[in-house]
């Protein structure tokens, strides 16, 4: 046999074996430990059935699958498909952990945060997270970002929460994403940079981060005009408040309500501001509640008004303590009452509402509900026109102090 007969025949050998090697790595991963179970796993899922989703990834588990062996403890947290379970979370999550599986890392970091099923540490839920975050799994590396930004269970540290959020947020992690925005904007562990702010926030919303496209509708709005395009300001506060993003959904009214990118049309505007302070948003409760004492748009409706009030004011809002005082005080949608009425004045003023600072000294200036205070009226009169109130500097100036 010639030498180079020879020569290739040997590299003609070497080949196949490097072929062989490599089909049977190609092999070796795609028939990873439970693969078969773990794909049936997957298509449950997919089609909502959680219950058989979790039962196959059990199986895949038990052969060995360690992503398997995380998202069932994922479901037994969350209580999809299994009942609520803590206890069962960190059996099937610490084991995965401490064979150095990041997704299980991170998700026993985040019990120890949230005190799922042990006792909080948040010393301990770093440690979690670093180990994570090291081996490039995005959740960790976005949760070891909020605990350096926050200063918890380490250190506060804004240049590195930043770099960590980075990180996350290029591997397509969309509240990374939000959140390296929000440190844009504000200059934090970073040059402040708008463009930069805005790029991310968008990246984050086109991936459906509610929170993103509100913040992408909103710079629009407060940014050049020339720059505003309405239809997209529309766009991004409606994909958020279908989202369930409240003030979107308050956004979406004052869009309706103006013609802002969208045909003007008062029912769909109120169809959103109900949305908004059904659901709890104080700002849309006040709105509407003056809506219904002044019957724009909707019938005058004085209980519904004090209605709204009432509930905005339970939450600590000064605007709606206000609204409640000032319906005492005309009786307006409830029996009046001018003592029940200082009370709530009392309330929005120590807040500092100027409507109720003015209010609280026009009563002690006429002695209404409290016996006439000059001293005490005049003090709650510069307070308010402190903060530009009309009616405060015209009480002032009738007393014959100059502001």
């Amino acid at each position: 046999m010639s030498s180079t007969k020879t020569k290739r025949n040997i590299i003609l050998a070497v080949v196949a074996v490097l072929l062989a090697g490599a089909a049977f790595v190609a092999y070796r991963v795609f028939e990873e430990p439970g693969h078969a179970e773990f794909k049936a796993g997957k298509a449950a899922y997919r089609d909502g059935n959680y219950k058989s989703a979790v039962e196959h990834y059990k199986l895949a588990a038990d052969q060995g699958n360690l992503k398997a062996r995380t998202l069932v403890g994922i479901f037994y947290r969350k209580g999809m498909g299994v009942e609520q379970d803590y206890a069962e979370a960190l059996k099937w999550l610490r084991p995965a952990a401490e064979q150095g599986f990041g997704a299980a890392q991170s998700e026993l970091g985040l019990c120890y945060e949230c005190s799922f099923g042990v006792e909080q540490d948040y010393a301990e839920a770093v440690e979690w997270y670093k180990k994570a975050a090291e081996q490039g799994d995005a959740q960790g590396q976005l949760l070891l970002g909020a605990a350096y930004g926050l200063g918890r269970g380490i250190e506060q540290d804004d240049g590195a929460a930043f770099e960590w959020m980075f990180k996350a947020a290029q591997q397509g992690d969309d509240l990374a994403q939000y959140y390296l925005a929000v440190f844009y904007r504000d200059g934090r562990g970073v040059k402040k940079s708008d463009k930069d702010a805005a790029k991310w926030f968008r990246r984050a919303a086109k991936q459906g981060n509610a929170d993103a496209q509100y913040e992408c509708a909103n710079g629009m709005q407060i940014g050049p005009a020339d720059e505003c395009d309405e239809k997209e300001v529309f766009m991004w506060y409606s994909k958020a408040a279908e989202q369930g993003h409240l003030e979107a959904m308050r956004k979406l009214y004052s869009c309706y309500l103006g013609g802002i990118g969208v045909k003007q049309d008062m029912d769909r505007a109120l169809y959103w501001l109900r949305q908004a302070a059904e659901r709890g948003h104080s700002k849309a409760q006040i709105t509407l509640g003056y809506q219904c004492r002044r019957g724009i748009g909707v019938p005058k409706d004085e209980d519904e008004a004090f209605y709204w009030f009432r509930k905005a004011a339970d939450l600590g809002d000064s605007e709606g303590q206000y609204g409640v005082g000032a319906c005492y005080e005309d009786g307006f949608g409830v029996e009046p009452d001018i003592t029940e009425a200082l009370k709530w004045y009392r309330l929005a003023a120590e807040q500092g509402n100027d409507h109720s600072q003015y209010a609280l000294g026009k009563c002690y200036h006429e002695g209404k509900g409290v016996e006439k205070d000059m001293a005490e009226a005049v003090k709650w009169y510069r307070l308010a026109a402190d903060q530009k109130n009309y009616d405060a500097k015209e009480a002032l100036k009738e007393l014959g102090i100059n502001y």
